[in-house]
């Protein structure tokens, strides 16, 4: 089944459905041959290092030439830039890769990772229901992310938009669809989803009810997985909207608001959400959110496309 993040135009909200867990993620690599690289093609030098940084090391490929077969035909879409691809794949090594693997190494990511990342240099829009779809998932096995021609490294909030939010969301579809979902989390906030009208909420009402995002009221399984991603992406000053006092250096949250309810419940949920990554997959949210958020106010061009970052 696929998976699809809708960016409703005058609410600013994300949907997604819910990922098939019948696929096989698999650590030996999916892909037959190694790539032939033309050494006299003007994308050589890009293509080289998408195969030594992406397909060799994760066993991901990284997809930017627009291939008729693997793209969304109810859409018109064009290609990505050749200079975007290049950002794009950059700023997801720095963002993403970089991180799973100071933390758990490359062979977490290797077998827990997507296999392919698709990238679209257009927005998909949907314009009989006023919505576009920013990013696809297909089964844990590959994510396709839309209008990547318009990627800014300056504008952190667009970059978590359309890419980290959605990586960190996916990602944690394919964790606990792989290790058994804590079902005890389903009856936290059970009564309060609403698969039907999520999309009308604000984001101070989803807070007051318990919810990160208001996406996050459409089901037990989009909460799950948009805590983790919140948690993750989110500044400090966001995170005090909803109520909490963020510690400087990132790295654990040092106070809660305790006069309201929906800050209590998202904190009963955080706590649910750390003691299963710590347990299934040794895995310490508090360590990743701090690394992220140290990359995201460190971020220049220059690091990301030199892959400077080293601290």
């Amino acid at each position: 089944m696929k998976k699809y993040f809708k960016h409703i135009l005058l609410l600013a909200a994300i949907l997604t459905g819910v990922t098939a867990c019948k696929d096989k993620i698999d650590s030996e690599s999916i892909f037959e041959d190694v790539p032939v690289l033309d050494e006299n093609s003007a994308t050589y030098e890009f293509d080289k290092y998408l195969y030594e940084n992406y397909q060799l090391k994760y066993n991901i490929a990284f997809q930017y030439k627009l291939d008729d077969e693997s793209t969304d035909m109810d859409y018109n879409l064009v290609p990505v830039g050749y200079r975007q691809a290049q950002i794009v794949a950059h700023a997801i090594k720095y963002l993403w890769l970089d991180v799973y693997d100071k933390q758990q190494g490359p062979e977490f990511l290797k077998l827990y990772a997507p296999r392919i990342i698709n990238v679209i240099g257009c927005p998909a829009i949907n314009a009989a229901q006023g919505t576009e779809t920013l990013g696809v998932a297909e089964g844990g096995v590959k994510i396709t992310l839309y209008n990547m021609n318009d990627i800014d490294l300056t504008n952190m909030p667009w970059l978590n938009k359309y890419i980290f939010h959605v990586m960190h969301h996916e990602f944690s579809h394919i964790l606990h669809q792989t290790k058994s979902f804590p079902k005890e989390y389903e009856q936290i906030s059970a009564g309060k989803y609403d698969s039907q009208s999520w999309q009308y909420r604000s984001d101070a009402e989803a807070y007051s009810l318990g919810f990160v995002t208001p996406y996050s009221m459409s089901e037990a399984h989009e909460d799950f997985v948009e805590v983790i991603s919140s948690y993750i992406t989110d500044t400090r000053e966001v995170w005090q909207a909803r109520g909490f006092t963020m510690a400087e250096d990132h790295t654990h949250i040092e106070a809660i608001d305790e006069d309201q309810e929906g800050t209590l419940i998202i904190a009963t949920k955080i706590k649910m959400c750390k003691d299963w990554l710590l347990e299934k997959y040794d895995y310490e949210l508090d360590s990743l959110r701090a690394e992220v958020q140290r990359r995201q106010d460190a971020l220049t061009y220059d690091i990301v496309m030199n892959d400077a970052y080293d601290k």
